[in-house]
């Protein structure tokens, strides 16, 4: 489960590399059970060296997110010609294929429904409406069948035990993905209508006038539990139901179009595609900033999904400074803001800023001009998915804004991708969306909401809103700028004090001083 829910790639090899030792120790003991050698560290190594080349952790990985079979024929066949080269392939070739059985029987333990629950799923997806059991159609042996499958369904999504709550995450995400996938309509229109009966459920108790599915109550249900674990599950199927979806849009390939069509028409069918599916998330995540959700680890979570289906990553060739990255590119649609991250390179990275995507999360990323996002993108996604898990996880800053602010935080408290990244993440998107949203700045409370960041104990969430303030008091009130900075001029040749003017969260405190006098 751990290898599941780990979002750092070198967590994933690290937790990989305890599994391949694992099944290893399972191989070396079966082998001499039966009076067989046993596998010696040199023959382990090569295999290991071999499947981890062929990137056999994210391989695996994607594998039981997504719940795909088959990743250990494509690994065996990723690796058939090196092994081929070795005096003792076979020997080789035998150890693999039992290290990728056992992998796969893994894989399928996670993925895959046990098999007691598989005629009850077969049961609920024929009949997916209560109202529909209990019309009096259905005879008594069908509409018992039913309810017991349904039944069933919700003790195990509500379980304290997480092997039975695994078998309800699957068994729930396959009856999400068959109202999308199953249906008459189009995919679009499928799409479109799990959004519409998901923003109904979330807000409502059950209601046959609602015209909603069993499985989508039971998704939204796991939200109005008191255990914190349970609401967990909510993220977990929808973030697994989003991915699923992405694949499914592609397999449709929306539109027919091929690669020799018009590279303006597959930029418009891929933004098409990424909206329908950031649509769908944000109508979920709305309902988690709804209940005001309180534990940590399931806002954590909603911003891993907000971040993994809002940012590009970018190959490191293409890699541009901070404030590029976050500027609005008409054509690609970048990010918000260059101007506010013109030197946060300067001030708030680490000397050793060599972070890639090998190591780093999304936030971490896109703090460093590894990842884009379209803004196309950000203004699908209501404000308060950016604003409201800010300010919840503000606890968590580790920087110091006495320090920090004045002399330029290099960062160095911070883990990469850890809670102070995804506050400074969120700012951005929140300020690039209020920048080209005036209703998004009004909502969240105007100048006063990013005044009062001003005193966050994270120095980056301090010097972002500053120098947003800034920009926006130079362009919206050029006069009333001019005169305070005359004025904070003068004070800074009296003090002789030059930081004054050239820190924009210091300025920005000198102005609300003045305008307080």
């Amino acid at each position: 489960m751990q290898f599941v829910l780990a979002n750092l790639r070198d967590d994933r090899r690290n937790l990989y590399m305890i599994l391949f030792d694992y099944v290893l120790h399972q191989i070396n003991e079966a082998c001499l059970a039966s009076g067989v050698s046993e596998y010696s560290d040199d023959e382990s190594q090569v295999i290991a060296t071999l499947l981890t080349l062929a990137d056999a952790p994210e391989a695996l990985h994607i594998s039981v997110r997504l719940g795909v079979d088959g990743v250990g024929d494509l690994l065996k066949r990723s690796v058939a010609a090196a092994l081929s080269r070795y005096a003792n392939c076979d020997r080789l070739n035998m150890l693999q294929e039992k290290i990728i059985e056992r992998f796969d029987t893994i894989v399928r333990s996670f993925s895959n429904l046990d098999t007691e629950f598989s005629h009850l799923r077969h049961i609920s997806k024929s009949h997916t409406y209560l109202e529909s059991i209990e019309d009096g159609v259905l005879r008594n042996d069908v509409c018992m069948k039913a309810k017991l499958a349904w039944a069933t369904l919700h003790s195990l999504l509500h379980s304290e035990r997480i092997p039975y709550r695994q078998n309800g995450y699957l068994w729930l995400g396959d009856l999400l993905m068959a109202e999308i996938n199953d249906k008459k309509d189009t995919i679009w229109s499928n799409v479109k209508y799990l959004q519409q009966k998901i923003a109904l459920a979330g807000v409502n108790d059950y209601s046959e006038d609602l015209d909603v599915p069993l499985s989508i109550w039971l998704l939204c249900g796991l939200l109005k539990s008191k255990n914190s674990l349970i609401r967990w599950g909510f993220l977990f199927v929808l973030d697994r139901l989003l991915v699923r979806c992405k694949f499914l849009l592609d397999e449709k390939k929306i539109h027919h179009l091929n690669n020799d069509a018009p590279e303006h028409l597959q930029e418009k069918s891929r933004l098409e595609k990424a909206s329908a599916v950031i649509d769908v998330m944000s109508t979920a995540l709305s309902l988690v900033a709804q209940i005001n959700e309180t534990d940590r680890l399931n806002i954590l979570k909603m911003c891993y999904i907000l971040f993994s289906q809002l940012c590009l990553k970018v190959l490191p060739s293409n890699s541009v400074s901070s404030g590029d990255a976050l500027h609005d590119d008409a054509k690609s649609g970048t990010s918000c803001g260059e101007d506010l991250m013109e030197d946060t390179k300067s001030k708030f990275s680490s000397k050793n800023d060599t972070l890639t995507s090998e190591t780093a999360s999304m936030a971490a990323l896109l703090l460093r001009g590894q990842a884009v996002v379209p803004m196309q993108l950000v203004a699908r996604v209501p404000a308060a998915l950016f604003y409201w898990p800010l300010i919840q996880l503000a606890s968590a800053a580790t920087d110091n804004i006495a320090l920090g602010v004045s002399v330029g935080s290099k960062g160095r408290g911070n883990i990469p991708g850890a809670t102070s990244d995804i506050r400074a993440t969120l700012l951005l998107l929140l300020v690039g969306k209020c920048t080209s949203e005036p209703a998004a700045f009004l909502e969240v409370g105007g100048d006063d909401f990013f005044r009062e960041l001003l005193d966050d104990t994270d120095s980056r969430v301090a010097y972002y809103s500053s120098t947003f303030l800034l920009k926006r008091m130079m362009t919206e009130e050029p006069e009333s700028y001019q005169r305070m900075l005359s004025s904070l001029v003068y004070r800074a040749q009296q003090s002789n004090n030059e930081k004054l003017l050239e820190n924009p969260y210091l300025q920005m405190r000198g102005i609300l001083q003045l305008l307080n006098e």
